[in-house]
């Protein structure tokens, strides 16, 4: 694509944590890593009206990080470890997946946001690492911080041409992770144990998630910003087709 900027900023839309008391939220990080890539983020909250009417106001879309997802909605009996389930939220998310996913609008998948886009494909979840894959590797640390690990970026990826790099440092929050993977998806990176860390949709280039939360990380890492930087290119491209604004291919 030529050097297009949209007149105004492409709006990107962030899906917000389930209610807390009376407010919704959302960690800070999120927003500061789309304005850095020239965003305008907005949160949305899971009792919005239905997918087609947030999409219709966007031009791009965040799946943010959160609770557990309800096995319920990928058909298996829920392990003694979930927790923070909400499945308004669940719903919600799936469906805004599937209807973004359909009508091509660019999707970043973050953490459960990976997670609901594979979920959203027909795939299902490992419910708790520790008890499926062992602790190798530590995704989540017993002090509910975030912890840092390295991921091998697989060759010939939509990752590995974002970061131009084999390997990344990540910023780990999660104790689930893909299990079984959706068909239409395509592993772009691992850890040393063998969790699925990035995916993209090889039939779909607007798409793309990881497991790990680059936010946390991105104000002084580069190539986490980068993945915030290609939400948002992906957005001005679409804004230039809509427009009829001439692209070239890069």
């Amino acid at each position: 694509m030529d050097d297009f900027h949209p007149p105004v900023p492409p709006v990107i839309a962030l899906s917000a944590y389930e209610r807390n008391g009376e407010a919704f939220s959302l960690a800070p990080q999120y927003a500061a890593a789309v304005c850095q890539a020239g965003g305008l983020p907005i949160l949305f909250p899971p009792q919005c009206p239905e997918a087609r009417l947030i999409l219709s106001r966007c031009d791009a879309l965040v799946l943010t990080g959160g609770g557990d997802i309800s096995p319920d909605f990928y058909g298996a009996p829920c392990d003694d470890s979930i927790h923070a389930v909400h499945p308004d939220r669940d719903a919600s998310e799936i469906a805004l997946a599937r209807e973004a996913i359909a009508r091509r609008i660019p999707v970043l998948g973050i953490c459960r946001g990976l997670q609901i886009i594979n979920v959203a494909l027909g795939g299902d979840l490992l419910q708790d690492l520790p008890k499926s894959i062992g602790t190798r590797i530590c995704h989540r640390n017993a002090e509910h911080n975030p912890i840092m690990h390295e991921v091998i970026v697989l060759p010939d990826t939509l990752l590995g041409g974002i970061v131009g790099r084999d390997t990344l440092e990540i910023s780990s929050w999660h104790h689930q992770a893909i299990a079984n993977m959706a068909p239409a998806l395509r592993i772009n990176a691992i850890a040393e144990d063998g969790v699925i860390e990035a995916v993209d949709m090889p039939d779909n280039p607007d798409v793309f998630a990881v497991q790990w939360h680059p936010e946390h990380t991105a104000a002084g890492d580069p190539h986490q910003q980068a993945l915030f930087n290609w939400l948002v290119q992906r957005a001005a491209r679409r804004i230039a087709r809509a427009t009829g604004h001439s692209e070239t291919k890069t």
